[in-house]
């Protein structure tokens, strides 16, 4: 690697803590991400689709703002507020574990024990072991895809402070109201159709990549469109309805008094060490 790209890498990696700062922090540090590895010729589409699902965590939190300030749902502004933290929370917790491991792997450094998870490192060995092709790509994909979801599986999605978020996401499964993820410049809609459960979850993950992202024409037309327009949380950086920019909807200091530990460290999970 030329030192000047690996010193870039190397800041990157310790700008880490400003990046993970709040959704659109994460959201277009993941882009810049992406970016550079293209710049390398060691391309990682598995960022870009962190991206873009991070895009769609952050159209949801606007969304919860325009209800609580609308006051016409029947849900309290309480459960409201605990499903923004439902959606934060796992938004820092990847990007927490992902940045570090993807920044490790294009330094070729060694993945510290216990700073990412076991599965994680061993994705990464098979990968840097295999011969390059879009296989290879492809598992690679897969791979940090079920790493991210099981690593939030029992710290977020089933931890017991969510309840009253969990109630909310099996009333939108019931009602049938979920969104598609957004996805520019596609005619794809794809819903996860039961977040609270792991294996939909993971099967969203490579629908994405398999009906979006595994196509080089719709995943450069997908670049393109993130590059020319930066994340702010509002929908109607799509043409969409107008909502707020989720840096005036949920300011991170006001966040941080709602919920002061949102943003510590991992939770140990014996299952997913």
């Amino acid at each position: 690697m030329l030192a000047p790209v690996r010193r870039r890498v190397e800041q990157m990696l310790g700008e880490l803590e400003a990046r993970n700062a709040d959704n659109v922090s994460r959201t277009e540090s993941y882009l810049e991400l992406y970016a550079l590895t293209r710049e390398m010729g060691r391309e990682l589409p598995w960022v870009l689709m962190a991206h873009l699902v991070s895009r769609n965590s952050g159209y949801l939190m606007s969304d919860l703002a325009v209800a609580i300030e609308r006051g016409t749902t029947p849900f309290s502004r309480e459960a409201l507020t605990e499903m923004f933290l439902f959606l934060e929370r796992p938004n820092f917790l990847i990007f927490h574990d992902a940045w570090w491991h993807v920044a490790h792997h294009l330094l070729d450094q060694p993945m510290q024990e216990g700073r990412v998870p076991r599965f994680v490192r061993e994705a990464w060995r098979r990968y840097q072991a295999a011969k390059k092709s879009e296989e290879v790509e492809r598992a690679l994909v897969f791979d940090l895809v079920t790493n991210e979801q099981n690593l939030i599986e029992r710290r977020t999605v089933h931890a017991p402070r969510f309840e009253k978020a969990r109630a909310l996401v099996r009333f939108f499964d019931a009602m049938k109201s979920e969104q598609p993820i957004v996805l520019p410049v596609t005619r794809a809609q794809i819903i996860v159709g039961g977040f609270l459960e792991l294996e939909k979850r993971i099967a969203t993950g490579r629908r994405i990549f398999d009906e979006v992202l595994a196509d080089r024409a719709t995943r450069d037309a997908i670049f393109d469109w993130a590059m020319a327009h930066p994340h702010t949380g509002s929908r109607a950086i799509y043409g969409a309805k107008p909502t707020p920019p989720i840096r005036n909807a949920w300011p991170r200091e006001v966040v941080r008094k709602i919920a002061p530990d949102i943003h510590d460290e991992p939770e140990h999970d014996p299952l997913w060490p």
